[in-house]
C-alpha cells in the first residue's frame, strides 16, 4: 500500500478533519467500485485507537468522543452500501449491462441471485468485515435484483456491528502503551485476519478439488 494511503498517514495529514476525511473513505469504499483499494478496517480501528490519546493536545481526535465515531461511521458504512446496491439494480438496466447479462453471465446472475436468496443476510453482514467484498457485494446484490426490504435491514445490522466495533476496539487497545506503538503492525495484523476467512476457503476448496475421484460414465 502506497504510503499516502496509509491510515497513519490519512489521519495525521487530514488533522482537526480526521474523522471528516476518514467518513469520506469508508463511504468510498462501501459505495463506489473504485474504492475497493482504499483501507478500511485499519483506518476505522486506528479512529478509535487515536481517540483515545485523550492526553495528547495534538492528536487530531482527542477531544473527539468514541459514541461519535461509532455513529459517523456506521451511517457513512450503511449509505455507502445502499449506494452500491442502487448502482447494481439500476445498472442491470443499462445497455451494457443487458448485453453482458445474457447467455453465460444470464446463468451466473440466476445462480448468484439462488445463492443471495439462501444466504442473503449473512452474506450481506460477513461481507462487511472482509476488504474488497464489503465492495463489490452491494453491487453484486443488487444486480442479482434481491429484495431491497431484505437487503435493508442485512446492511443496517452489518454497518452497525462493523462500525461500532472497529472503533471500540482501537479505543480499548489504544490505552495499552506496547499496542500505541507499534500500529503499522497492528494494522497489517488487521488486514490479514481481515483475509484469512477467505484463504482458509480458497485453501479448502482447493485440496477439496484435488481429492475427489473422478467420476466416469460405466456400462
Amino acid at each position: 500500500m502506497p504510503s499516502y494511503l496509509s491510515p497513519e498517514f490519512i489521519i495525521a495529514s487530514a488533522g482537526p478533519w480526521a474523522l471528516v476525511v476518514s467518513s469520506l473513505i469508508v463511504f468510498a469504499e462501501s459505495g463506489l467500485l473504485i474504492g475497493f483499494f482504499l483501507p478500511g478496517d485499519s483506518l476505522v480501528f486506528l479512529l478509535g485507537m487515536v481517540s483515545a490519546a485523550t492526553t495528547m493536545s495534538d492528536s487530531p481526535l482527542a477531544h473527539t468522543p468514541i459514541w461519535l465515531i461509532c455513529i459517523i461511521v456506521a451511517v457513512c458504512a450503511f449509505i455507502g452500501d445502499q449506494l452500491g446496491y442502487e448502482l447494481g439494480k439500476r445498472g442491470r438496466d443499462t445497455g451494457l449491462m443487458r448485453s453482458w447479462s445474457t447467455g453465460r453471465n444470464g446463468r451466473r446472475l440466476d445462480r448468484a441471485r439462488g445463492f443471495f436468496d439462501d444466504y442473503g443476510a449473512k452474506a450481506i453482514i460477513l461481507a462487511r468485515f472482509i476488504p474488497i467484498l464489503r465492495t463489490f457485494v452491494p453491487f453484486a446484490v443488487g444486480l442479482t435484483l434481491y429484495s431491497h426490504r431484505k437487503f435493508l435491514p442485512a446492511n443496517a445490522i452489518g454497518a452497525i456491528l462493523w462500525g461500532t466495533t472497529m472503533p471500540i476496539t482501537g479505543y480499548l487497545l489504544g490505552r495499552i502503551p506496547f499496542i500505541a506503538s507499534h500500529v503499522d503492525t497492528l494494522c497489517l495484523l488487521i488486514v490479514f485476519v481481515s483475509i484469512l476467512p477467505l484463504i482458509i476457503k480458497g485453501a479448502v476448496a482447493c485440496f477439496s478439488t484435488r481429492g475427489a475421484p473422478e467420476i466416469t460414465d460405466s456400462e
